[in-house]
């Protein structure tokens, strides 16, 4: 049996459809615009970056979002924000702009969704460890980059191109108080995987790494938007810091009036422009917050991981990493149990994955590591590694 949808109701879609692109801003993404591997023929209600959306939410390392630090490890705490509730915050504050700017929020979503993927255990803590690892090979690992890798070069999930350069392009750990799309970006898959390339040397320049959209450049600073006062309630809810240590700002105290007055600020300033953008005031003031969060939090050792020292929790992602990757050059018994049937259930494009990365043994074993999530590390390890 074959489901199709009424002809007349078809026909009313495609003209309501038709009225919401004619509303797109002239400098929003366009789902004509969209750039594929594999070409897509799309429903009606189910359009390009729709599809996307829909295609990185059934990824097994989105399901493991819920179970990677955000900032604040292993605590026995269920208010304490998990990589999860993050990503789900940075689209909702994206499209929430990008609706009022007049963007494409499916695109905005998809970007969302996707942006964090490559982060490994242990959050940005974890990212040095696992770069330091890696770097033994003469390979390096940013979660930014790992992020695109994933959807490009591991499943190959045939997202498209807008999305995979937003999400490459993300990192919003660079403050800017403008963000405009970047028009020697990548303009096709070569272009991008010649940038990947360029970043496992340790050569991709992040300082012009900004999105060829601005649906793109918006998920960047709402990428900031979404963790810089959440992080600051979670420390203050574990009793880390008390919101009186942070210097008093015009964007409020709380996560709810930051995001707020961000938005505001931000619409403000970029609305009918081909940018997204900060006041100078907003700006100034996110700078400060962003300082004083690296001093009180970040940086402290409020972020550290209870029974775990920053040199021990080194030690055994490097001893995790050592162990797949000499089973790599080796008989593969362990990458063949622990990672393989968990990559992507179309067994074709795992295949492709592993004859790609046959010469590159570091790249999948932190391709393996970075995909863990924190408690799944250290069992690894307790049971496997160190056994």
């Amino acid at each position: 049996m074959t489901f199709t949808l009424d002809k007349k109701i078809y026909e009313k879609l495609c003209e309501d459809y038709a009225q919401k692109d004619a509303l797109l801003a002239p400098y929003a993404a366009k789902d004509s615009d969209c750039v594929r591997k594999t070409a897509y023929t799309p429903k009606i209600f189910r359009r390009q970056y729709v599809r996307d959306c829909e295609a990185i939410i059934n990824l097994p390392l989105f399901n493991r979002y819920a179970g990677k630090t955000q900032v604040f490890s292993l605590k026995d705490n269920d208010d304490i924000s998990t990589r999860a509730y993050h990503v789900q915050l940075v689209s909702r504050i994206a499209r929430t702009i990008g609706g009022a700017l007049k963007l494409n929020t499916d695109l905005i979503e998809a970007i969302a969704l996707a942006h964090d993927l490559g982060h490994c255990p242990f959050g940005h803590k974890g990212e040095k460890m696992l770069d330091k690892a890696a770097q033994k090979y003469g390979y390096r690992f940013y979660h930014h980059v790992q992020s695109a890798r994933y959807l490009t070069e591991v499943v190959g999930a045939n997202v498209s191109l807008q999305v995979a350069d937003g999400v490459l392009c993300h990192n919003g750990e660079k403050l800017a108080n403008k963000y405009m799309p970047n028009e020697s970006s990548v303009k096709t898959f070569e272009d991008l995987e010649h940038k990947l390339s360029l970043a496992y040397e340790g050569k991709l320049n992040d300082e012009n790494l900004f999105a060829s959209t601005l649906e793109g450049c918006l998920v960047r600073i709402a990428d900031v938007i979404a963790y810089i006062g959440k992080d600051r309630q979670d420390a203050a809810k574990l009793g880390y810091v008390p919101f009186e240590n942070y210097r008093e700002n015009v964007l409020g105290t709380f996560n709810h009036e930051i995001i707020s007055s961000l938005s505001v600020d931000i619409i403000n300033n970029s609305y009918g422009k081909n940018y997204i953008a900060l006041g100078n005031d907003a700006y100034e003031a996110l700078q400060g917050i962003f300082s004083d969060n690296y001093k009180e939090i970040y940086l402290s050792d409020h972020s550290a991981v209870d029974e775990y020292p920053d040199d021990k929790l080194a030690d055994i992602i490097s001893a995790v990493y050592e162990t797949f990757y000499k089973d790599l050059i080796g008989d593969r018994k362990l990458t063949d149990k622990y990672y393989r049937p968990y990559i992507y259930p179309r067994k074709e494009a795992v295949d492709e994955y592993f004859k790609r990365n046959a010469k590159y043994p570091e790249r999948v074993a932190t391709d393996i590591v970075a995909g863990m999530t924190d408690k799944y590390l250290l069992t690894f390890y307790d049971k496997i590694t160190r056994a």
